[in-house]
């Protein structure tokens, strides 16, 4: 993960507190922006997480063909993403604590019906049906947290029957012109163990959520730690 100036994460004077978002994440992980005219940003992302897991010091010709092998994966993985319209996506590059952690976090930008109140479309929200839901607040913009569980889902025959949880946060930006943040955290798992893990993930991500904070033009975000990640500007 990059180290980031507070400063460079923030946009021009001219917009609003809402433009942009930080969150903090522990090393390990990496942002991948794939929103729309970011292919330049999104390589240069990858070619970093790449640098970093196998760098100029190994012998090129034994660390080149796994170069190429974990950049073609990271392309493939978060193609999907880009065409879904997700503004960035976040993965565990690193082990923790020597355990590859089995999660992802995604960006989305979505637009309701401009002008209407926030709380009608988080009460709308609540009432669909999730197995967990609940009102929240981010960095003062009232927004919701709802979660979802999947059992024995099968992505093809070549993978092992997985659950997954997802968990996602949906805050307003601007009721004005209807504009909404959504940030979503899927893990999964197929045994005991590894969904004690998934267990454990969920804490982690509610935990990331409360160092979420507006980072937009009007905002003075003060004594950030070295290892913030700045959200689309």
């Amino acid at each position: 993960m990059n180290q980031q100036d507070p400063a460079a994460a923030r946009p021009a004077r001219d917009g609003k507190p809402t433009d942009a978002w930080m969150m903090l994440l522990p090393p390990g992980w990496a942002r991948f922006p794939t929103g729309e005219g970011q292919q330049r940003e999104l390589d240069r992302a990858v070619e970093e997480v790449v640098a970093r897991a196998l760098p100029d010091s190994l012998p090129r010709d034994r660390a080149e063909p796994y170069r190429h092998m974990l950049r073609d994966e990271l392309h493939k993985n978060l193609s999907a993403a880009r065409d879904a319209g997700t503004g960035a996506v976040y993965l565990p590059t690193e082990p923790m604590e020597g355990v590859h952690i089995p999660a992802s976090i995604a960006e989305i930008e979505v637009v309701s019906d401009a002008g209407t109140d926030p709380m009608l479309i988080v009460t709308s929200i609540l009432g669909d049906g999730y197995e967990d839901s609940e009102l929240v607040e981010l960095d003062g913009r009232p927004g919701v947290r709802v979660m979802h569980t999947e059992h024995r889902m099968k992505r093809d025959e070549d993978w092992p029957e997985l659950s997954t949880r997802q968990v996602l946060y949906a805050v307003s930006r601007d009721e004005t012109d209807g504009e909404w943040l959504v940030v979503s955290f899927s893990t999964v798992w197929n045994d005991h163990n590894t969904e004690r893990l998934a267990e454990a993930l969920v804490f982690f991500f509610d935990a990331v959520m409360t160092t979420f904070r507006w980072a937009g033009p009007g905002t003075s975000i003060l004594n950030l730690p070295e290892r913030s990640v700045p959200g689309s500007a």
